[in-house]
């Protein structure tokens, strides 16, 4: 023990005998120290860290995609179905969220309600923080209207009030009596966020056929039962599915049931960007350890005389090795340190820059897990970073050391330099792979952002309202006369040049369930093969709104009524699709839903708009529908302003208060905004992995500059020579910038090399540009030719200011 405190003491002295070279290492090795730990943070919060249920593990969401499509819900019947024939899960449930309006307790406040079946919350098994659960007796048509509180609503709604239980709550127009209080269930991962939870069959109430098939709207989770592994529970609900297609393949022939773990359905979106991250940091945690072994490499010399020595008088290899890695610990200690810091200012800034709906990113903090991370990764880099530079100084030889004791005039062994020339070339090569992964996520970043929209969303303002009151739902033409009143007042404000409706607004949502359609007249490819589009109900002037052209035919009007001939838009691709060589207008497609089929004639073409961005999944037909022949009780306002959209906020909630008070306005954004959205996560990957390749193409400019500029220390002799004997500034520049060339040549062909092969594991994520992409391989080889040539040139000049006569004393 006194050995190694010897050891520490002297160890110490030496470090702050070169303040210089040990501030570099530390603050290098607390930048890769630091990064690392935060990126592990965030994967572990996000894609590690278990679910906050019993046995997350075995939780599971069954979804039911039409086939080619990436996400589906299920039917209520197919559920119950499943639920009856199924061996493989102690408990399934089904879920349904919606908004409805809570009155009486001051102004009209919109809630998220999830309507559940009792299953629920055996599924979670989260215990119950008051009161108790609703039951099977409870959840059934025109049963009693019990509701069940979220720990979060309860907590700010009502202020941890422990005799709410048995209090009543009027949700559009229904009352219900509260039960019990919960935490959060499943499906509650982002905002906003489930305030109460009804019984399933509440649905009833407000309108829902949920004893329908084909209304596709029920997601399904469940809780595998012990020995039962995924697999297994996929070949048993495949045999249950295939049963119930086969007894009606009308509404369920062409879709698949597939099982997916709760967490990854959670995170599906966006892990492979963090699992991109991940990489992108361990590329740099190498180059950081590649330099501050270069660096410990640098300052072998200056004690290559003091180890043989000890060499000498005894001290076996082992011995000088295990010192010399104390001192590497001790240097990594430090930058465990300094990268504790950089890791919680990084932390804050990956939440800063995150969108604020991912879910669990802004859980992410330094944690045990990631305490236990940076101490293996300060050992990792220990090792990594001072285990060849110490075998190599180890390896002394008095006599040679002491020939050598010219100093600077000396050289340093071949097999030294090799050591420090393979460090520079794979941080070159590690540079390398990460620019051209980042070049490769900015172009396809670029490519779909410059993907045409189809319409115009500068200086628009949009607002969802719901009609959830029953008063609407049980009167169309109640609900279509609110429409026409909104939209007749709103046109009025000063500042509104454009005003209409659509339900289901590009960017503001997924279509939900496409309808199958076909074209009357045309051959009927049978259930589960019929072609599918993406529908939206909107109001006439819609198109002019968004600035969409009409290419053919007409818009909606006034004698579009919901007594008069079913009509509909169609865009362009549907019409070059199914009718090539004639004219589509007049002609009928006939679509199928939850209430049955319906046959509309196109009266109108319109080219096709981007619904979200360009590389997320979609139907590749769109249709429209006037909502004046629909009972629909949802749609978003859509107004063009001449100035600044915001200002129109207040005057717009005005507008609907006058005409229904009880009708809450939420959820009131620009547009630009909710496009801006849409690309958050992407744009959120693509500047982390851009500022790590940065960082990258720094450290490795600071090695390759380190290493040449030692070279020519080494060589003052040798280069003062050559300037007495007649060279040109020239000459001693092109020997300099030649060997530092080289080296960034040989670092850039096994970058290049290795990121073909990498690149393949990210093409699932590109878009619009080939992994193999040559305008990203050229720009990365100037960027690092660049930045290498000007770290050659400085050392290069330096060279250029030694004075023969005194570089020839030495």
């Amino acid at each position: 023990m006194q050995c190694f405190l010897q050891n520490l003491r002297y160890t110490a002295r030496l470090l702050l005998k070169s303040p210089g070279f040990t501030i570099t290492a530390i603050l290098v090795l607390g930048f890769g120290i630091g990064v690392n730990t935060a990126i592990f943070s965030l994967i572990n919060a996000v894609l590690i860290k278990p679910l906050p249920y019993s046995q997350p593990d075995r939780l599971v969401k069954i979804e039911m995609p039409h086939r080619g499509e990436a996400a589906g819900g299920l039917d209520y019947p197919d559920y119950r179905e499943i639920c009856a024939s199924q061996h493989s899960f102690d408990w399934l449930a089904a879920r349904f969220g919606d908004f409805l309006d809570l009155s009486g307790i001051g102004s009209a406040e919109r809630l998220k309600v999830d309507f559940v079946s009792p299953s629920m919350f055996k599924v979670t098994g989260k215990p119950f923080i008051l009161g108790r659960p609703f039951t099977e007796k409870e959840d059934i048509p025109h049963g009693p209207q019990v509701a069940v509180l979220s720990e979060r609503f309860w907590r700010t709604r009502f202020n941890s009030d422990p005799h709410v239980i048995g209090r009543s709550l009027t949700l559009s127009d229904q009352s219900f009596q509260v039960i019990g209080v919960v935490p959060a269930q499943v499906d509650d991962w982002h905002p906003p966020h489930t305030d109460i939870y009804l019984p399933i069959n509440t649905v009833t109430i407000f309108g829902y056929f949920l004893y329908k098939r084909d209304s596709r709207w029920v997601g399904c989770f469940g809780r595998l039962k012990n020995g039962i592994n995924l697999t297994q529970a996929q070949q048993d609900v495949d045999v249950i599915f295939s049963n119930i297609a086969s007894q009606y393949p009308d509404t369920d022939k062409g879709y698949v049931l597939r099982l997916v773990p709760v967490l990854d359905s959670m995170v599906r979106s966006y892990s492979s960007t963090i699992w991109l991250l991940g990489a992108a940091v361990g590329c740099l945690l190498l180059i950081s350890s590649a330099n501050v072994a270069n660096l410990l490499l640098a300052k072998a010399i200056e004690r290559r005389k003091e180890i043989s020595i000890r060499a000498a008088l005894g001290a076996s290899r082992l011995r000088l090795v295990g010192q010399l890695l104390i001192e590497n610990t001790y240097l990594s200690l430090l930058g465990g340190i300094v990268g504790l810091f950089v890791a919680v200012w990084a932390i804050e800034a990956i939440k800063a820059l995150s969108p604020q709906d991912l879910y669990r990113f802004q859980e992410v903090h330094i944690d045990l897990a990631a305490l236990l991370f940076v101490l293996g990764l300060t050992a990792l880099i220990a090792l990594l970073s001072g285990l060849l530079p110490a075998w190599s100084l180890s390896d002394a030889n008095l006599g040679l050391a002491l020939k050598e004791e010219g100093g600077p005039a000396g050289t340093t062994g071949a097999e030294r330099q090799r050591l420090q020339i393979t460090l520079v070339i794979g941080q070159v090569a590690l540079a390398c792979v990460l620019l051209i992964g980042a070049e490769l996520l900015v172009r396809s970043f670029q490519a779909i952002q410059s993907v045409p929209l189809g319409f115009n969303p500068n200086h628009i303002l949009i607002s969802e309202l719901y009609l959830t009151s029953t008063k609407y739902e049980l009167d169309g033409t109640r609900t279509r006369a609110f429409w026409d009143a909104v939209l007749e007042k709103v046109r009025q404000l000063p500042e509104v040049t454009q005003a209409a409706m659509n339900d289901n607004l590009p960017f503001n949502s997924d279509y939900g369930f496409p309808l199958p359609f076909i074209v009357v007249g045309q051959s009927d490819p049978g259930p589960g093969q019929e072609p599918r589009l993406g529908w939206h109900m909107i109001s006439p002037n819609y198109f002019n709104t968004l600035q969409i052209p009409l290419l053919r035919g007409r818009d909606f009007d006034a004698r579009d009524k919901i007594d008069s001939q079913k009509v509909i838009i169609i865009d362009e691709a549907l019409a070059r699709q199914y009718f090539p060589d004639q004219d589509p207008l007049g002609k009928q497609i006939q679509t199928r839903d939850a209430e049955g089929t319906h046959v509309s004639t196109i009266v109108g073409i319109v080219p096709h708009v981007n619904h979200n961005s360009a590389d997320y999944q979609e139907t590749p037909f769109q249709a429209y529908f006037p909502y004046a022949q629909q009972d629909w009780d949802s749609e978003v306002l859509v107004l063009r302003s001449r100035g600044d959209p915001n200002q129109l906020i207040a005057a717009v909630r005005k507008v609907v208060e006058s005409i229904d008070p009880g009708v809450p306005v939420d959820k009131v954004s620009t547009f630009e905004d909710l496009v801006a959205k849409t690309f958050a996560t992407r744009r959120f990957g693509v500047i982390l992995v851009s500022l790590f390749a940065a960082a990258a193409l720094f450290l490795s400019a600071v090695g390759l500059y380190g290493v040449l500029a030692y070279s020519v220390s080494q060589r003052t002799r040798e280069i003062g020579i050559r300037i007495a004997l007649g060279a040109r500034s020239s000459n001693i520049i092109a020997l300099v910038v030649r060997r530092g060339l080289m080296l960034v040549c040989l670092g850039l062909i096994i970058g290049i090399v290795a990121a073909l092969i990498l690149v393949r594991f990210i093409a699932t994520i590109l878009y619009g540009v080939s992994p193999v992409d040559p305008v990203s391989l050229g720009i990365t080889v100037l960027v690092l030719g660049l930045t290498a040539f000007v770290s050659c040139l400085l050392p290069a000049l330096r060279a250029l200011r030694i004075n023969p006569v005194t570089a020839l004393r030495q």
